[in-house]
């Protein structure tokens, strides 16, 4: 089997068989990466396919002796494919936010009381609307952060943003998320 440097480096001199590998290497990470943001099959093909021609048409600027995969690069270019996305998707909803709709409706317990499950399920309405808010920069680091346990090198690494940048965003996001879920009324 091929490494993806041996195989970026035949994709550059224009090889289609090596662009074909790349792709079918890459695809369900990108496609599954895509749909964590996207939620929707639909969506998620269309950041997939956004982010291979950006991928493929920048393979030049693909460099690994900084110490980079070619994975970790087509996956820092797919996520922000899928927040220029939801930004597009935004502005065409005329400012209805997007709704992070496929959280879990109830969290899992082995036996839970009636009185139990719906309190958790009143639990996740409200999260549900609270991430409602968040904007589609703060919700991707929000998600690589809390749902995901990435560390905020990582994630401004990802975004190829500063780690400040990143704390501001998760700091900013934390304090919307607090004032909506905050009791109304006291």
């Amino acid at each position: 089997m091929m490494s993806d440097d041996m195989t970026v480096a035949l994709a550059r001199e224009g090889h289609p068989e090596a662009f074909r590998r790349l792709y079918e290497s890459h695809r369900e990470q990108v496609y599954r990466t895509a749909w964590r943001y996207s939620r929707s099959v639909q969506d998620a093909e269309d950041i997939m396919q956004e982010t291979f021609i950006k991928a493929f048409s920048r393979l030049r600027t693909f460099d690994s002796r900084d110490g980079s995969s070619f994975s970790a690069w087509i996956v820092s270019i797919c996520i922000n494919a899928a927040i220029d996305h939801l930004r597009r998707r935004e502005r065409r909803a005329e400012g209805r936010r997007v709704s992070l709709s496929d959280l879990p409706r109830e969290v899992a317990a082995a036996n839970p009381s009636p009185e139990d499950a719906e309190v958790r399920r009143q639990a996740l309405e409200r999260i549900r609307g609270a991430l409602g808010v968040l904007s589609p920069a703060q919700r991707v680091v929000f998600d690589m952060r809390y749902d995901r346990h990435m560390d905020i090198k990582d994630i401004a690494g990802c975004l190829h943003s500063s780690e400040s940048n990143v704390k501001t965003q998760l700091f900013r996001s934390l304090k919307k998320l607090r004032r909506t879920l905050e009791p109304q009324g006291v």
